[in-house]
């Protein structure tokens, strides 16, 4: 589903899609939120696990 959708949008000269709902909420939260906040919170979710690994 998601690869027809990004198939159709490039076929139709669209530079982005976005598919799923929670997904298209994330991304107009991340259009108005400042980029040091986004950074902070990528930061935060890219740090490995430490207690995973006990």
């Amino acid at each position: 589903m998601v690869a027809q959708h990004g198939f159709q949008a490039m076929l139709g000269g669209e530079g982005d899609v976005v598919t799923g709902f929670k997904n298209k909420q994330q991304s107009a939260l991340a259009n108005v939120t400042p980029a040091g906040a986004l950074a902070a919170a990528h930061r935060k979710m890219a740090e490995p696990d430490h207690r995973k690994n006990r």
